[in-house]
């Protein structure tokens, strides 16, 4: 009988394992690739990451007995979950006890790995404060099984002091652990030092240069822009003497037919037109002295004060459109100059003239003087400074100076200031029903003019202008009021980018890049670079560097995940990724979570904001060896600097090579931001941002194994010193990311040969 229970029971297992392990089977690539495929824009959760609860497998012990295994923990995306079997939390629901229930158990068991992302479950908090006692003491269980993310997490938390007694020897020790530099009989460097070096000399001549290069710029353009009247002026004035030439000219022809040759009518009527030729030749030659003049000061201006025209806090929100249509107009007037001289010569030949050929030349030129017109009055008609979004008024802000950044516009402060004036100019065709600043009505003149003091609220102020007509029509201007801060007086080393060493016979495996440049946006205002930045960087990469890419142009959030899903399939251990982003990006100020905003993103609704948590964790499932983030926008959520092993000074070639080899078997994530996570500037660079210009020149300029932290010095000092030109506080910032895997090593950039 009891024979029979027992077989019973074992029958009973082996059917309920055979059942679970449709579920529980292994899946491959095809299929998880038909299990994502297609999701519409509200199933893109689907594609971010999850802790996943797998079903037990079935195994066979000895020929006759079978049985079920323990459910087993893994980290996935939630599609993936699904189509295995799988049991998890949404992304966006999972908290402290829901992730711990899966990982909890395993931990206990002794498994490193669940020991780490336990870790995590209590450094993070997930809903709950963070526990760093309790995260430092499954971390330093798991890093004494040899665990690379473990040990370098324990050392994040003793350089910090955070649950543990601050102690930076330790926190070095377990960097160094994490990096396996040891068995290299290597020295742990770290990549970057705490505490910068200040050169306060530098700063303050950058500073005292602001001043006068803002001088010269607003001469310049007030320069440029008499001779561009002139040169109006004169293009009216020679379109009258062509007419009046040709109407002379067709005057004496009807005269010479009904009046006969040699009488004194006809005598006068040809000096006239002598007279009037020599005229209309002098015009002529005027119009193109003024349009030469004109071409010769838009090259100085752009040669001289491009820079501080562009990065000048002064610089009109606008300014980008400003620029464009500056261009045009100046184009169309030289265009006008070349086809009007032409018809000149015609009428003043002593050739035979063409009818057609003139009244055909006679009419482009009359299109185009319509369309100089139009270009000039919508120039003339651009808002001075910011522009508010909306059907209502038009909302001009006059002062103060207002930067062009990837987010809100912002105006800087200095420190002491406890109000700042905020002056401007609504313009209701049908009438001004009311203005508010912040909820608050504020009185506006008869001439639209409006101006109020504004109380500073620490490092940030927002500050939002709603103006509504009389057809209960609104427009809103929001902006940011920001402190000025001493980041810009951090000054790095540089790297040495005109040494060459190649790699010997180390193998870095493939590399990959993904590019996203959104500039047109329904819900924010457009950005001016951030396509030209990425077009430029996905050539670079792939011509130079053998990256293969894909280019995302104005993406919304369902194509910027489906993206990085497909390359989650396709990447291998050996490869490498970089991930680069342009546009505009948003911080959560309760959590300080950073969040990359898709073309699809809605003000105040973050439903189609992609944060950096959710993508971080989406890299640390990733397989590729090196993974680094650059952002031209903001970024959270990463480790310290010193977190990553640099190569140390004066090694020579063969400790270099054992050095790569270390670092090439260690995993990286780190990440390079254009300011951490305060506002950054859209322009700056010529056609691109100031950090994409620093970053493009860099990369250009390089002909070496280069690692990212080298990199970053260059950049930064570039980006810090063109944006004090303008007035302007902007400081790259650079660092391991946290919880994505990270094991010590940077990111390696090799140039093709």
């Amino acid at each position: 009988m009891a024979t029979q229970r027992v077989l019973n029971r074992t029958l009973a297992l082996a059917i309920g394992g055979i059942l679970m392990s449709a579920c529980a089977r292994d899946v491959s690539q095809e299929e998880m690739a038909k299990a994502t495929e297609g999701y519409i824009v509200a199933d893109t959760s689907k594609l971010f990451v999850v802790d996943c609860l797998l079903p037990g497998q079935v195994r066979k012990l000895g020929s006759q007995m079978t049985y079920l295994s323990a459910r087993r923990p893994i980290r996935t995306t939630a599609a993936d979950c699904e189509v295995r079997g799988g049991e998890y939390v949404a992304y966006d629901r999972a908290n402290y006890a829901s992730a711990l229930n899966i990982w909890l158990p395993k931990a206990q068991e002794g498994d490193a790995a669940a020991q780490l992302y336990v870790g995590e479950i209590f450094e993070k908090g997930l809903g709950t404060p963070a526990d760093y006692k309790a995260a430092a003491q499954w971390y330093e269980k798991a890093a004494n099984q040899g665990n690379s993310q473990a040990q370098l997490n324990l050392g994040h938390l003793y350089e910090k002091g955070l649950g543990v007694t601050e102690d930076k020897e330790t926190a070095l020790r377990w960097y160094r652990k994490s990096a396996g530099l040891e068995d290299a009989g290597i020295q742990f460097a770290p990549a970057v030092n705490a505490q910068a070096i200040a050169n306060s000399e530098e700063l303050a001549t950058l500073r005292s240069e602001v001043a006068e290069s803002r001088r010269e710029a607003e001469q310049l353009r007030e320069q440029l822009q008499s001779t561009r009247q002139q040169t109006l002026d004169q293009q009216e004035s020679l379109r009258k003497a062509q007419d009046e030439l040709e109407a002379l000219r067709n005057k004496l022809q009807q005269q010479k037919s009904t009046t006969p040759g040699g009488s004194s009518d006809i005598e006068s009527l040809e000096k006239q037109l002598r007279e009037k030729e020599s005229q209309l030749k002098d015009q002529q030659a005027k119009l193109g002295s003024l349009t030469q003049s004109l071409s010769q000061e838009r090259q100085r201006m752009k040669r001289e004060l491009e820079a501080a025209r562009q990065q000048s806090p002064s610089a009109k929100a606008v300014e980008s459109k400003t620029n464009d249509i500056e261009n045009k107009l100046n184009e169309k007037i030289e265009t006008y100059q070349k086809q009007s001289a032409e018809l000149t010569g015609w009428l003043t030949s002593q050739d035979k003239l063409d009818r057609n050929q003139i009244d055909l030349r006679k009419q482009a030129l009359q299109q185009q003087a319509k369309e100089i017109a139009a270009l000039k009055e919508k120039l003339q008609q651009q808002s001075s400074n910011v522009v508010a979004s909306g059907n209502g008024p038009n909302i001009e802000l006059l002062e103060p100076a207002v930067t062009v950044t990837r987010g809100i516009p912002s105006i800087q402060f200095g420190l002491g200031e406890s109000s700042k004036r905020i002056v401007g100019k609504i313009d209701a065709a049908t009438g001004l029903s009311r203005l508010l600043l912040n909820d608050k009505a504020i009185k506006v003149d008869a001439n639209g003019r409006f101006e109020t003091d504004v109380s500073l609220k620490g490092d940030e102020t927002l500050v939002r202008i709603v103006a509504t007509d009389k057809r209960n029509q609104s427009s809103d201007l929001s902006l940011r009021l920001l402190a000025s801060g001493n980041a810009a007086e951090e000054v790095f080393p540089s790297s040495n980018s005109s040494e060459i060493k190649r790699s010997g016979d180390i193998q870095f495996g493939k590399f990959y890049a993904i590019i996203i440049g959104n500039n047109e946006y329904g819900a924010y205002p457009s950005l001016k670079t951030p396509i030209a930045d990425a077009k430029s960087l996905e050539l670079l990469l792939r011509e130079r560097y053998g990256f293969k890419t894909k280019l995302l142009i104005n993406a919304n959030r369902h194509t910027i995940m489906s993206a990085f899903n497909e390359l989650n399939q396709k990447l291998t251990e050996q490869d490498n990724l970089l991930v680069y982003y342009a546009g505009h990006g948003e911080i959560d100020k309760k959590s300080q979570t950073a969040y990359w905003l898709p073309v699809d993103s809605e003000t105040g609704n973050s439903a189609n904001w992609i944060s950096s948590q959710s993508i971080t964790e989406f890299l640390s499932i990733m397989p590729a060896k090196h993974i680094m983030v650059v952002a031209d926008s903001c970024y959270s959520g990463a480790l310290t600097g010193s977190a990553v092993a640099k190569l140390p000074e004066g090694m020579d070639d063969a400790k270099r090579e054992r050095w790569l080899k270390a670092m090439n078997s260690r995993k990286a994530r780190t990440v390079l931001t254009s300011g951490g996570v305060k506002p950054v500037m859209d322009q700056g660079g010529g056609d691109h941002s100031v950090f994409a210009n620093a970053f493009l020149k860099v990369l250009r300029g390089n002909k070496r194994i280069i690692e990212d932290y080298d990199i970053f010095r260059d950049v930064a000092n570039q980006v810090r010193a063109s944006a004090a030109r303008g007035g302007f506080e902007q400081m790259p910032q650079y660092a391991p990311l946290q919880h994505a895997g990270h094991e010590g090593s940077p990111f390696f950039f090799v140039p093709e040969v």
